[in-house]
């Protein structure tokens, strides 16, 4: 980021001779370095919080049979799908979501949207897409 600040500061000023920076190009600087700064800085601030978001009941369709999973806060889930029910732990880390069943089995997906009530995950398996509705 730096290099970066550098880069600009030399394109906007000319440095590189012997002129002294401006007052002006001084305030150019401050302002690219400024927005760089901001922009890192909402990056960060709004980047999504899956870990968050994911708690909370959702229904989704599997094998054109409705089906429920439970995410709750303490990372265990409980999902019904038909006549079966699953139950295990989760985590997130990023946009990956690994659910893990109790004889030890991992199931990993990817978090490819979040908007609220609806979320789309894609199983790393195979590539199947899920939509997730929450409750």
């Amino acid at each position: 980021m730096l290099r970066i600040g550098l880069q600009v500061t030399i394109f906007l000023c000319g440095i590189g001779g012997t002129k002294k920076p401006t007052g002006e190009c001084i305030m150019k600087r401050n302002v690219v370095v400024l927005s760089i700064v901001f922009l890192l800085v909402a990056a960060v601030c709004f980047a999504a919080d899956y870990k968050k978001d994911i708690v909370g009941s959702w229904t989704y369709t599997f094998k054109g049979a409705d089906s429920k999973i439970d995410h709750n806060a303490d990372g265990t889930f409980v999902l019904v799908t038909k006549n079966i029910t699953v139950k295990g732990t989760y985590g997130v880390e990023g946009n990956k979501l690994t659910l893990t069943t109790p004889e030890g089995k991992k199931i990993g997906y990817t978090i490819q949207s979040y908007s609220g009530k609806k979320m789309t995950i894609k199983r790393d398996a195979d590539g199947r897409e899920i939509v997730y509705n929450k409750k």
